[in-house]
């Protein structure tokens, strides 16, 4: 059985200590032990661990980020991203599935927490019903952004009609509840808005085209969502902003806890190769020098500063986590938020792939998790906001421009008027 250790994951010498909470009562070791013990599997398949959600349920998962008095957990940000590193440990094909959830709801409690409005009757099913719910966020042709949709909808009696696909969507066969946006004309031009609505995984219209065949995360079911002339209701819409606006509170607040989530995902997975890595090297021997890999100055030269980034990646994620629950405005985080995943996406394959390469031909074998790590690791590079948009959009922020995470090459929109002479 493969241990997951919480309260020193890569030593007696507690190097990660005191960075995110203990989470023991949430996912207790046990349980954790059990879900990595599926995740081969589940890689070699191509399909989740169906055993793995069911104890998610049972553990009451789904309601973690549901505030208490709507019968939910009441984890906020910090402890979800702590969770998710946890779980990404174990399983981080799991991990990025079900983190669609935890992002989803994260959400929503931020509608509600910032409107006030009946949102809470979703977010209390969710709890009470064990709902997991898929992010049917992402599209094809979209650049990775997150402000606009390709599925027009259209208005009909009390709702929408909307057609278009989703592409990927992490447990669209699996989830109760599906989270999608789309856009609606609007009467002039540039006047378009983005709807977020909740919509039952059977509802008529929906199916999904079983497709995912990936190098990495193949257990993470991440499958094709296809919506035909779909009816979307008034009551489900819980959330709307103008097309390719960054400026609401709501969205802003909402990709900061995709971006941090996302990332603790990734923390997990390092920490995991870093455990197997140090097991490995502290038996492979280097026969003429009588010594262990991970006793040789060279070998620790050639991971240190990998392990420096990481330490640095983690404790960035859980300041910006903590400032958020902390009050801030998610406006004045959302660049520093986009950073650290910005970041992840360099540190987290660059270190599964140090440690791999450290541990020599050994890691290349399927036999052994690094592999499979090492694959998983590359997935960092797709979540949207993609590294490009993002790269364009600090730049511009940093230079004082008006930024989008619409990737724009031309950028006639963001020009700065110029005085004429």
């Amino acid at each position: 059985m493969t241990m997951v250790q919480q309260g020193e994951p890569y030593g007696a010498d507690g190097l990660f200590d005191g960075l995110w909470p203990d989470v023991e009562a949430e996912l207790p070791q046990a349980a954790l032990a059990e879900i990595a013990d599926r995740a081969a599997a589940a890689d070699r398949d191509g399909t989740p661990a169906l055993e793995s959600l069911q104890l998610l349920r049972e553990l009451d998962w789904p309601g973690r980020p549901v505030p208490e008095k709507f019968r939910g957990g009441g984890a906020g940000l910090v402890r979800c991203c702590a969770l998710q590193r946890a779980l990404g440990a174990a399983d981080p094909g799991l991990a990025v599935a079900v983190n669609m959830h935890l992002f989803s709801v994260g959400l929503m409690v931020e509608h509600w927490q910032r409107r006030t409005d009946t949102s809470w009757l979703l977010l209390e099913a969710i709890a009470t019903q064990r709902r997991l719910l898929a992010s049917a966020f992402a599209e094809p042709n979209l650049g990775g952004s997150t402000t606009r949709s390709t599925l027009r909808a259209r208005r009909v009696n009390k709702g929408w009609r909307v057609s278009g696909t989703k592409r990927p969507c992490s447990l669209a066969a699996e989830a109760d509840l599906v989270c999608l946006h789309m856009q609606t004309d609007g009467e002039e031009p540039g006047t378009d808005t983005v709807r977020v609505a909740l919509l039952p995984t059977d509802a008529p219209g929906l199916s999904v085209v079983t497709d995912w065949n990936a190098l990495g995360m193949r257990g993470s079911a991440s499958n094709t969502l296809v919506l035909e002339d779909c009816f979307v209701p008034d009551d489900l819409v819980f959330y709307s902003a103008p097309a390719g606006a960054e400026d609401d509170d709501v969205f802003a607040a909402g990709t900061i806890w995709f971006a941090l989530t996302a990332t603790a995902c990734y923390l997990g997975l390092a920490q995991s190769a870093l455990r197997h890595a140090t097991g490995l090297m502290g038996r492979l021997r280097i026969s003429h020098l009588g010594s262990t890999r991970a006793e040789l100055p060279s070998y620790q030269a050639a991971v240190g500063d990998h392990i420096a980034d990481l330490l640095t990646l983690e404790a960035a994620c859980a300041d910006v986590a903590r400032r958020l629950e902390s009050g801030a405005a998610p406006e004045q985080l959302l660049g520093t938020a986009l950073a650290v995943k910005q970041q992840a996406v360099r540190t987290v394959p660059a270190l599964v792939g140090a440690l791999a390469e450290s541990c020599g031909g050994a890691s290349y074998s399927r036999a052994l998790p690094l592999e499979r790590l090492w694959r998983d690791a590359q997935a960092v590079r797709f979540h949207p906001p993609t590294p490009v948009a993002t790269r364009q959009y600090l730049a511009r922020r940093a230079f004082g421009l008006p930024a989008t995470l619409d990737l724009d090459e031309t950028a006639p929109g963001l020009r700065v008027p110029r005085p004429q002479p």
